[in-house]
């Protein structure tokens, strides 16, 4: 699944989209006598959905509002991949080492951590600090609009729901303690994990081993050398899984198609199977919303689609959404780091995970004014922990509750101005591009996502052996041909430090 050029073979095409048209909505269409189709009318709590199935099985979901839209959304997941489901919201929660064992690996969907003893220490973490609630408390835009809101408590209401009215046949969760109802916060924790994949997500491992040296042998590693950034940069990407994630897309104006209609050719290079992967569906709210495309499993919006006026896909991006803080410490006390001459103690939170089978065990993780301190133990990546050095990793989609909004403004774009104009509002891509088509014929790319704010003069008065290799790629890819194309790279590729931000080109 690394991304390298191909050639485009029909057969292999993982989504096409166009924008000839959505097709009407799954009310309209259903034919009684198709023994292929089927039908589940849902209510409960005041809320509605109607589900229609294809004779492929992607369901349709009509209802009335964005609350009753996260119900059926909720339902038709649970009723398709609840054990998938089940299983990451263990993740989320933290308690993956309560219910498998804290030695047992983990299956990377949602952090690149390796055991299950590493993935609850760094959820648990976020749970600890409320980190998440604080998201969702913040105003729109900076945080979630009421329409996601109301998608997230929605979705929530779905899932209990059918679990509570069906019995779980698959073998995979049938009968196990860890398949339990959700909250909305348990929605807006997964959608966390994904915004923090190419950062804090990709360096749990790092975060929750970190720790400073005990005596004056540990103090003396490391001093004096300086880690090898590149090579740091393709640890933390493998280890997020993103080596693995490259995609495809291809944009064509209308001065180059029979109709004369924006084209989009969307291939994305996703797992087929686990909880990182896409769930198909369409979804209608009539007047309102009426789209249809991929969701992230776990997720109430359509993350990749198409409605009657514009196509949208995404691919990684090439900028590296996290950066590194090399900390001066005080060498009397390796806790403790310079700002400007002045004594900052870095700090300390101790985190306890239930066991199973065992004790619970707590573990002391350190965080800084830029996020948290990282230190490898099995030397996999070059960042020591001296007694005059260590490393922050700063990532700025730490503080990202938007992707969601981001998504759900897409949907209802009009054309690619409006997918611009999402971008500009939400700024809520955290890895990836965008590139789209509309119905009048424009075609869209831009590498609009959240990176670190790395200025030109910041660079410049930053040291240079690790500047030039972390500093994120931020820009746009212009050309004169006849389609605007975005393939994603498997590594970061670095370009100009600081440069001036996301930009766009639209033809």
């Amino acid at each position: 699944m690394r991304t390298r050029p191909r050639r485009l073979v029909v057969a292999a095409v993982a989504l096409l989209a166009t924008v000839a048209g959505l097709p009407a909505a799954a009310a309209d269409r259903q034919d009684p006598q198709d023994r292929h189709n089927r039908h589940e009318q849902l209510s409960h709590g005041g809320l509605s959905a109607v589900v229609r199935y294809t004779e492929y099985g992607i369901p349709h979901i009509v209802a009335k509002d964005y609350r009753s839209m996260g119900f059926g959304t909720g339902w038709a997941q649970a009723a398709d991949q609840v054990c998938t489901l089940a299983d990451g919201f263990v993740t989320v929660r933290g308690e993956r080492s309560r219910f498998f064992g804290p030695d047992a690996a983990t299956d990377l969907s949602l952090s690149s951590a390796t055991t299950n003893l590493a993935s609850d220490l760094y959820f648990r973490g976020v749970r600890q600090t409320r980190t998440v609630e604080k998201l969702l408390a913040e105003p729109a835009p900076r945080g979630p609009s009421r329409q996601v809101r109301d998608l997230m408590r929605g979705f929530a209401a779905g899932y209990n729901t059918w679990l509570k009215q069906n019995r779980i046949t698959d073998p995979a969760c049938k009968g196990a303690a860890w398949v339990r109802p959700i909250t909305p916060l348990d929605v807006a924790a997964r959608s966390y994990a994904f915004a923090v994949l190419g950062g804090q997500g990709g360096a749990v491992d790092d975060i929750t081993s970190a720790r400073p040296p005990a005596g004056p042998a540990d103090r003396a590693k490391g001093v004096g050398t300086s880690p090898d950034a590149a090579a740091l940069i393709r640890a933390v990407r493998e280890r997020t899984g993103d080596a693995d994630m490259g995609s495809n897309a291809v944009a064509f104006q209308g001065d180059t198609t029979a109709d004369g209609r924006g084209l989009l050719l969307g291939n994305p290079h996703y797992p087929w199977h686990g909880g990182r992967r896409f769930w198909q569906a369409q979804q209608t709210i009539p007047g309102e919303l009426d789209v249809a495309g991929g969701a992230l499993l776990g997720s109430p919006a359509i993350s990749i689609g198409y409605n009657s006026h514009v196509a949208w896909s995404h691919t990684v991006a090439t900028g590296v959404p996290f950066n590194l803080h090399r900390l001066t410490l005080d060498p009397a006390d390796p806790t403790v780091y310079l700002v400007d001459g002045r004594a900052e103690r870095m700090k300390k939170r101790t985190v306890t995970v239930a066991v199973k089978g065992g004790a619970p065990v707590s573990r002391a993780q350190w965080w800084t004014r830029y996020g948290p301190v990282v230190a490898s133990a099995d030397g996999d990546l070059p960042l020591p922990w001296t007694a005059t050095t260590a490393y922050a990793l700063n990532d700025p989609n730490a503080a990202n509750m938007r992707f969601a909004d981001t998504s759900l403004g897409f949907s209802k774009a009009r054309s690619t101005a409006d997918v611009l104009a999402t971008l500009a509002r939400h700024q809520g891509l955290p890895w990836v591009n965008t590139i789209a088509a509309d119905r009048s014929g424009h075609s869209l790319y831009t590498q609009s996502q959240v990176l670190p704010r790395i200025t030109d003069d910041l660079a410049g008065r930053c040291s240079t052996d690790l500047g030039k290799a972390t500093y994120p790629a931020a820009g746009s890819r212009s050309s004169t041909a006849p389609a605007a194309t975005a393939r994603s790279a498997a590594t970061p590729t670095p370009s100009r430090p600081g440069s001036s931000g996301p930009r766009a080109c639209r033809r």
